[in-house]
């Protein structure tokens, strides 16, 4: 009982302590409520739509213009102008005025009529490449169809029926079904990692920020004496408050924000809260451990506000984890919010049960020790010198 006694005592004088910073409160209360509405609305249509391109038609036929009003018909796809000077279009790709040109050559429809081959050319802006492979994919999707109905009315025309015209334009079928984010949207690949890192950054930038505000102040002492002279005990107790407040804000995100942005969920709600107390745990450790080496609040704010892109980056989430370096791979291990990324996506939108995340559950089971143990040593370590002092 006095342990638990001790535990509260250091719990309650964390929330006073919250309550009279302006800054704690900014990074620990409003960043992420603020922050994960902000982010997830920049992607709450989660896919582009009506993206301009010009096409140069030099051919200006009944197929051609067939052509250009099946690429305008494209939910992705819209004809920003139709043009025959080249260097008219090239000027408006140079300005963005669209993402793509589509050149259609002179001889289309009489080579086609002919039943010859035609080459299209197509130019892409790959400075954003994501709209390039999404409009490269598009206009092949078009391109094909039209290609296809084209052929299909020429051996319609030589006298062979409709189902057998169509086995012969295309004898072999490919059925391509996306799993799991069925839409291919941009939302539903980078809100959930978004908010994961929103949880993780502000809980690491907050809580590193209020134990430098301890050897700030000098108050480390104090706090030994609270916590009746136990490690243990101002870990527990000044972690407590942050476990159950970020928890919250998981529970909140991954219901309401889920809901809000229509995003999946379909695994177990609660191996997934397990494993969020196991990410909160080790990231309130770890900050604790990191928070040993500031002596002053503003420049645990400095250097970690810093770390957020870096961590997303060397995660795996944006990039394969096997393309990076071997000296980056083991730093992302270290991270709590590697390994607990990579497993959101396989329990909310994959539906994986404990068998597939046991690996993961091992890995932050393994932070959370190796972090609370260094916490430990270096909190102890740093007390002794303040008493020595």
């Amino acid at each position: 009982m006095n342990r638990l006694s001790n535990i509260l005592n250091i719990f309650y004088r964390e929330i006073n302590l919250l309550k009279k910073d302006r800054n704690l409160i900014s990074v620990l209360i409003i960043a992420p409520v603020f922050y994960a509405f902000f982010y997830g609305s920049i992607y709450f249509n989660k896919s582009e739509i009506d993206v301009p391109i010009t096409v140069v038609d030099n051919d200006n036929s009944f197929l051609s213009n067939r052509l250009i009003r099946n690429l305008d018909s494209h939910q992705l796809i819209s004809i920003y102008k139709v043009t025959k000077d080249f260097y008219e279009a090239k000027n408006d790709f140079q300005n963005l005025s669209s993402q793509a040109i589509i050149v259609i050559p002179s001889d289309f429809e009489n080579k086609i009529k002919k039943g010859n081959g035609v080459q299209l050319k197509l130019y892409l802006n790959s400075t954003r490449f994501l709209i390039s492979n999404d409009v490269n994919k598009s206009v092949n999707e078009v391109i094909l169809t039209t290609n296809s109905l084209i052929r299909l009315k020429y051996f319609q025309s030589q006298g062979y029926s409709y189902d057998q015209a169509k086995e012969m334009i295309e004898p072999v079928r490919s059925e391509i079904k996306s799993l799991y984010n069925f839409t291919d949207s941009y939302g539903d690949f980078l809100i959930p990692a978004i908010l994961i890192l929103i949880l993780h950054q502000t809980l690491l930038i907050g809580l590193a920020e209020s134990f430098a505000k301890e050897n700030e102040n000098s108050t480390l002492n104090e706090l030994y004496e609270l916590s009746n002279k136990s490690i243990h005990i101002i870990i527990l107790g000044k972690g407590l408050i942050y476990l159950i407040l970020y928890f919250s804000y998981t529970l909140f995100f991954f219901n309401v924000l889920f809901n809000v942005f229509k995003i999946p969920f379909v695994g177990s709600f609660i191996l997934f809260s397990f494993l969020t107390l196991l990410m909160i745990f080790s990231t309130v450790t770890l900050a604790i451990f990191i928070s040993t080496f500031f002596n002053r609040k503003i420049l645990a704010i400095q250097y970690l506000a810093l770390s957020s892109y870096p961590i997303f980056l060397i995660s795996g989430y944006s990039w394969p984890e096997e393309s990076l370096p071997f000296f980056l791979k083991i730093f992302s291990w270290l991270i709590p919010f590697t390994p607990f990324s990579n497993v959101t996506i396989k329990i909310t939108q994959m539906g994986a049960s404990i068998n597939n995340v046991s690996a993961t559950l091992v890995h932050l089971f393994f932070l959370a020790i190796i972090y609370y143990t260094i916490s430990y040593i270096r909190l102890n370590k740093l007390i002794k010198k303040t008493n020595r002092g």
